[in-house]
């Protein structure tokens, strides 16, 4: 059972969410428990944690959502947040809660199967808490698989690229692949190693991750999108 809170003053707005929820969960074969609040301080005040996903509207009176967020991300650092907002100029202020996607108003279902399925994908991931260690310079670094957005090897260095920072390791991809590839990785080229969670669409020879286009390699091309496509059936 996935456990789910949406925070949106519109009940219009929390209608059609929860109805797109239904729908995917009732698609995808998976249960689900929605829960709406429509304002802030109901939210905060009741929030005890063991939630797996919060949806959060960012235009609210007296508390907006991105504070709400500040204060939901300091009781708990592992919920996954998904803003709901016709705001997109928001989407870099959402990275200091560590925001996982921006849903943009008026919703629309074909457009969110693929933001909910790797919504799913990531909560699934998140439940099992795979961790990774990772040797850098002078010390020993421990983070989060579901964290890492890609490995890159640049100029002979590992490069881990994580949601809110970047840490240098002192091995070789080889090394790394052998750690990330049985957890949703995959190579788009021979320089750079992606989570699959981050992916958010391909043009042209090109990957969206996170926001960032990385190359997709003529050798790792029908490789990478064999393995996306099987990570978005619910596969991998």
């Amino acid at each position: 059972m996935y456990k789910l809170l949406l925070l949106e003053d519109d009940q219009k707005a929390a209608d059609s969410l929860i109805e797109c929820l239904n729908r995917f969960a009732s698609e995808k074969g998976l249960a689900i428990e929605t829960k709406h609040f429509d304002n802030a301080f109901d939210l905060l005040e009741s929030y005890r944690g063991g939630v797996d996903a919060i949806f959060f509207d960012i235009e609210m009176p007296m508390m907006n959502g991105m504070e709400a967020a500040r204060k939901i991300r300091d009781k708990d650092p592992n919920v996954t947040i998904v803003f709901v907002t016709n705001l997109a100029q928001f989407a870099i202020e959402g990275y200091a809660v560590k925001a996982f996607d921006f849903i943009l108003k008026p919703l629309n279902y074909p457009s969110l199967e693929m933001k909910f399925t790797r919504l799913f994908n990531e909560i699934s991931h998140n439940e099992k808490g795979e961790m990774i260690s990772v040797k850098g310079k002078g010390s020993m670094q421990i983070f989060p698989l579901s964290e890492i957005r890609y490995v890159e090897i640049k100029n002979h260095s590992l490069i881990y690229h994580l949601v809110d920072k970047d840490v240098s390791a002192w091995e070789s991809l080889t090394s790394a692949s052998e750690k990330l590839l049985p957890h949703h990785f995959a190579f788009s080229s021979a320089s750079y190693l992606v989570n699959l969670a981050f992916v958010e669409g391909i043009s042209g020879n090109e990957v969206n991750v996170g926001g960032e286009k990385l190359p997709i390699s003529k050798g790792k091309r029908k490789s990478f999108l064999s393995e996306l496509a099987l990570y978005y059936g619910g596969s991998k």
